[in-house]
């Protein structure tokens, strides 16, 4: 290859600066560990999971949170909150991670999944009637990558047939939907802060309502069935021990306060993204929705069009990472074989995720110039 060809070819790559690090942490970070380890009081009873709990809620307009042990846990508790029962069908989406259907199937619930839209990746609200049974008792949008599903129409099928509505926002940190934050759109809202996400402590989740009564649910399910602020040996219901930890909320409180610098750092480089790869011949961003007031940025994604593009996706990522750019294949395989534009999007998306988008607009031009050199190659390398 010339100079200047294919990084993965012997060319020169467009980008060796390095990206940055993730998870971030500092002296912050390091106080408030010390902070809980020195208090003796690691688990429930400290100060720092409540604090959590009341910040968390205030950003996204909640009036009640439930700190949890992990993502999954907190999309089962805001479904058995809701109401779902084992035996009971939740349509949900076949983009996403497992957990979504896990979190169902784990309570004995049953997920019912329908097709994806091509231009969100996200629940296709034409096809959520037809899935519609005696049986169902839950709708359970995935808002992907941190952009919000469509909440209009996923709420006025729910209204019209007397579903409950609980958004996964494992991805959706800050996101808002014509002006309202996600987590509250529904009856409740899931949050997870596992390793990779733009709020992390290793692990933990998050359920969000304005509704007391499914708040007092969540609450005793994740509390071995004690009443909220209740004495410590009155068990009013079943339960478990879902608790989050001090050690998580303390490092999460940590996180809280740079969430929203480093939220408009990233919603500024998807901009820059979706504006710089939205002109290249072979490739397909998202579609807009003024609707959107706030995207998530945990991933942005872009689509190979196949009709222009003849090298696979795995071809593609591997010459992105030669330039420089740790692009990622996202989800390859759906939650449910046979639904075709999840099959497609499966195929052909590729994730630009948010420790990418952490490093700013500026730094997103090498992201498109890596896309721009291989896309003008590709076409000549057939399914390679």
């Amino acid at each position: 290859m010339a100079a200047g060809g294919l990084a993965i070819e012997g060319g020169p790559a467009v980008r060796t600066a390095p990206w940055p690090p993730w998870p971030r942490w500092g002296a912050a970070e390091r106080r408030a560990l010390l902070e809980v380890l020195e208090s003796g009081r690691w688990g429930r009873g400290g100060r720092a999971v409540p604090e959590f709990e009341a910040r968390f809620a205030a950003l996204h307009g909640a009036r009640y949170a439930v700190a949890c042990c992990n993502g999954t846990v907190a999309i089962q508790l805001g479904l058995i909150a809701a109401g779902v029962r084992p035996g009971d069908e939740v349509i949900t989406s076949p983009y996403s991670f497992v957990a979504t259907a896990h979190a169902a199937r784990a309570m004995g619930a049953v997920p019912v999944f329908v097709d994806v839209e091509p231009g969100t990746h996200n629940l296709d609200p034409e096809l959520i009637e037809a899935a519609i049974t005696e049986r169902t008792t839950a709708i359970l949008p995935v808002h992907i990558g941190g952009r919000p599903a469509d909440m209009d129409r996923v709420n006025e099928i729910a209204a019209r047939h007397g579903l409950r509505v609980v958004e996964d926002a494992a991805q959706a940190w800050l996101a808002g939907w014509r002006g309202r934050g996600v987590g509250t759109l529904g009856q409740a809202g899931a949050f997870s802060f596992q390793s990779s996400k733009n709020l992390t402590a290793g692990e933990g989740g998050m359920v969000l309502t304005d509704d007391e009564v499914l708040y007092r649910r969540a609450w005793s399910w994740h509390d071995c069935g004690r009443e909220p602020e209740g004495p410590p040996h009155a068990y009013a219901a079943d339960g478990l021990n879902l608790r989050m930890t001090e050690f998580q909320a303390a490092l999460l409180l940590c996180g809280l306060e740079r969430l929203p610098a480093e939220q408009a750092i990233r919603r500024q480089a998807m901009d820059t993204l979706a504006a710089g790869l939205g002109e290249l011949d072979g490739v397909r961003v998202p579609d807009p929705d003024e609707r959107i007031t706030a995207h998530g940025c945990h991933v942005f994604m872009v689509r190979l069009d196949e009709s222009r593009v003849r090298a696979n996706k795995g071809w593609v990522i591997e010459a992105l990472r030669a330039e420089g750019i740790p692009a990622h294949p996202g989800y390859t395989t759906p939650l449910q074989r046979g639904l075709p534009v999840c099959e497609a999007l499966c195929r052909a998306t590729i994730w630009i995720k948010q420790e990418v988008m952490l490093a700013g607009a500026a730094q997103m031009r090498d992201v498109v110039d890596a896309f721009a050199k291989i896309l003008a190659a590709a076409p000549g390398g057939e399914n390679r």
